[in-house]
C-alpha cells in the first residue's frame, strides 16, 4: 500500500509497515451537480424560509457580500443567476455593488477582481473591497447580546437589499463557515471580528458544532441586527465543484446547507487511534504554520490522549505570523500558554497559538516540513523530523509499540472524523 499525502503542490508517498493497517479518512465521494449554473438557479427559485428575490419590493440598491481569493467560492457560477434575477426585477446593474469580504486579510485589489468574479460580471456591476481597519468605511448598528459591536461595511448596511454569497465548510470554532459569517467576519470591523473570535475558548465553540455554539450564535445575531435579506451558499466536493446550492433565509438555508455538508465531510472512524498522520490538504492550506494549524484541530478529534499527531506541512512561508511565534516563545508548555491566554485581553494572531496548543495538550506532535528548522520547532513545542518515515518511527517509540492503531487524514482541514 502506498498512501499519497498532500504536501505543498506535490505529494508525499507513505508506505505503511506490513504490520500496520491504517484507516484512511478520505472525504466522501460526492458527485457534482450535472449543471452547476442550473443548480444555483434552482436554489434561488426555491428559497428556504424566505420570499423569492423578485418578491422584494421597492428595491433600488443591492449589496452582495462575496469572499476574497483565499476562499474557493465559485462566484463565476453563483453571481450571474443572482444578477439576472435582480435585473428582471427592475434593478439596474449600476445599482448592484459586490463587496469583497476580506475580514482581517489584506484589501482586495482591482487586479484580482476579474479572477474573482469573471469579466462579464465585472463589466456589468460595481465592485469594491472591504477594509476592516478603515473606520470611515463602517457604520455602528448596535451590539449583540454577547457584547460584540455590530460595526459593518456602510455600503452594505445602506443598501435596500442585502445578500451574502459563500460556501459551507468545516470551521474549527464557528462550527461551519457560510451563512452570516460572510457578513459578520467578511465585512466586519476589526473590533467585531476580534470580539467574536474571543469566544473560541468556550468549550462549545468547536469544529462541526453549530447549535449551542456561542461564536456561531453571535454571528447569527450580527446578521439579524444588520438585516441579511437573502443568502446563496454552496456545498462543494473534493474537486471544488458544486454539489448543492441553498438560498433564502440566512439561518434556515444555512442550516440546510450544513446538513448536506455533513454528509460529505463527516467521515466514520472505528475509534480513537494511537497515531494520526495528517495534512491540511497541500497548497495553499499548508502555506505556513499559521494556516496549517487547522489540521491539528481535526486530527485531535480522533487521536487518543497522549497519542501522536504527525503533521505534514510544507510551510514555504514559514510560521506566517510573528505574533503567533512570539506568543509561543513566551511559554514553556502548551498548558501554560493556554492558561495565560485565558487571562489576557484577546488579540488576533495570538489566538492561533491557543488553538495550536489546545491540540498539543492532547497529543505529542511531530512536524514534517522542509521550511521549519529545529530552533523554530522547539519554540512551537513540536518535534521536527525530516521525513514521514522518520516521523513514524519516532511516533512508535513515543507510544512504545511497533503495531499502533493509525489513521491518515490526507485533507484534514475539510474532514470531520466521527467515531462509532
Amino acid at each position: 500500500m502506498s498512501i499519497a499525502i498532500p504536501y505543498g503542490q506535490k505529494f508525499i508517498a507513505w508506505n505503511p509497515p506490513a504490520n500496520v493497517n491504517p484507516e484512511i479518512l478520505y472525504l466522501k465521494d460526492a458527485p457534482a451537480a450535472k449543471d452547476q449554473l442550473e443548480e444555483v438557479r434552482k436554489a434561488i427559485e426555491n428559497p428556504i424560509g424566505s420570499k423569492r428575490l423578485e418578491d422584494f419590493e421597492g428595491i433600488q440598491s443591492v449589496a452582495i457580500a462575496i469572499a476574497d481569493l483565499t476562499r474557493p467560492v465559485p462566484h463565476k457560477t453563483i453571481l450571474p443567476p443572482i444578477i439576472e434575477k435582480l435585473e428582471k426585477n427592475g434593478v439596474k446593474p449600476d445599482n448592484i455593488t459586490l463587496i469583497v469580504g476580506t475580514g482581517l486579510h489584506r484589501v482586495s485589489t482591482e487586479d484580482e477582481w476579474e479572477q474573482l468574479v469573471g469579466k462579464e460580471v465585472l463589466n456589468k456591476v460595481n465592485i469594491i473591497s472591504h477594509n476592516a481597519e478603515d473606520s470611515d468605511l463602517q457604520v455602528n448598528l448596535g451590539v449583540t447580546s454577547k457584547g460584540t459591536p455590530v460595526e459593518i461595511n456602510k455600503h452594505y448596511a445602506e443598501a435596500d437589499l442585502k445578500i451574502v454569497v459563500g460556501m459551507i465548510d468545516p470551521h474549527q470554532f464557528e462550527g461551519f463557515t457560510g451563512g452570516a459569517k460572510g457578513l459578520a467576519i467578511g465585512l466586519g470591523s476589526e473590533r467585531l471580528i476580534t470580539a467574536n473570535h474571543s469566544m473560541l475558548t468556550d468549550e462549545n465553540s468547536i469544529l462541526g458544532q453549530v447549535e449551542g455554539n456561542p461564536a456561531r450564535e453571535d454571528l447569527d445575531e450580527v446578521g439579524k441586527i444588520a438585516g441579511i435579506d437573502f443568502i446563496v451558499n454552496v456545498v462543494l466536493n473534493d474537486h471544488k465543484e458544486i454539489v448543492k446550492a441553498v438560498a433564502g433565509d440566512f439561518i434556515k438555508a444555512h442550516r440546510e446547507g450544513v446538513r448536506i455538508a455533513r454528509e460529505i465531510v463527516e467521515v466514520p472512524v472505528s475509534g480513537e487511534v494511537d497515531i494520526v498522520i495528517t495534512s491540511p490538504g497541500g497548497f495553499p492550506k499548508d502555506l505556513n504554520v499559521y494556516q496549517a494549524q487547522k489540521a491539528l484541530a481535526h486530527a485531535s478529534l480522533v487521536v487518543k490522549k497522549g497519542g501522536v499527531i504527525i503533521l505534514t506541512a510544507e510551510c514555504r512561508e514559514g510560521v506566517g505570523e510573528e505574533k503567533f511565534l512570539k506568543t509561543m516563545a513566551e511559554s514553556a508548555t502548551p498548558q501554560e500558554l493556554m492558561d495565560k491566554f485565558r487571562k489576557r485581553e484577546f488579540e488576533m494572531g495570538v489566538h492561533k497559538a491557543f488553538l495550536w496548543c489546545r491540540s498539543l495538550a492532547k497529543a505529542h506532535t511531530i512536524l514534517v516540513s522542509d521550511y521549519i528548522d529545529g530552533k523554530t520547532s522547539k519554540i512551537l513545542m513540536v518535534q521536527k523530523c525530516r521525513t514521514l518515515e522518520e516521523a513514524f518511527t519516532e511516533a512508535c517509540k513515543k507510544i512504545r509499540t511497533d503495531s499502533p492503531k493509525v489513521a491518515v487524514m490526507p485533507k484534514a482541514s475539510s474532514t470531520i472524523p466521527v467515531q462509532g
